[in-house]
């Protein structure tokens, strides 16, 4: 009586995304490098590792797209500030579901900068479906969707200097 349901994407919501730079250009992003993330904002998804990240690289075109809202956002937004980034974040709001994959089509690289054990993150199988580049913790719920160096790569989730590394070496 138990049916075990797959996470999956409806394949008819991605059916004719603009390409890359039209959607870039339709949220204000034209001629950026976007890294992209998708979901509920809270302080455990690591989302101020990108800030970090980007505020030690020497590329001025990083842009940072944070596609929902949560409870971290305003310390996101304090810590861009901090770091002289406020103008290289963008944090969208809640948005409605029929216009994610429009935003997901507007990134270069897809984020999961940390993860809980118990979660499967939906965002993975849009970034997948969207053919994006993924940078991902190295965990086993994650490893049931991504391989490393295949689909995705990996870092030590306990090490923020992993995750520097691995996405320096996506941008390289």
């Amino acid at each position: 009586r138990i049916h075990v349901i797959p996470n999956g994407i409806n394949e008819t919501s991605f059916a004719g995304l603009p390409d890359r730079e039209t959607a870039k250009r339709s949220l204000g992003l034209a001629g950026r490098f976007v890294l992209g993330f998708v979901g509920f904002m809270r302080e455990w998804h690591g989302l101020d590792r990108v800030l970090r990240f980007m505020k030690q690289q020497t590329r001025g075109d990083l842009h940072a797209l944070l596609v929902g809202d949560g409870p971290d956002r305003a310390r996101l937004e304090r810590i861009a500030a901090e770091l002289g980034l406020s103008s290289r974040l963008t944090i969208t709001g809640v948005v409605e579901r029929n216009a994610v994959p429009a935003a997901i089509a507007a990134f270069d690289v897809a984020l999961q900068p940390a993860v809980v054990e118990y979660a499967s993150p939906l965002k993975l199988f849009e970034y997948l479906f969207v053919g994006l580049p993924i940078v991902a913790p190295d965990s086993a719920n994650i490893r049931e969707v991504l391989s490393d160096g295949d689909n995705g790569l990996l870092f030590d989730p306990g090490n923020e200097s992993s995750f520097h590394a691995v996405l320096g070496r996506l941008l390289a």
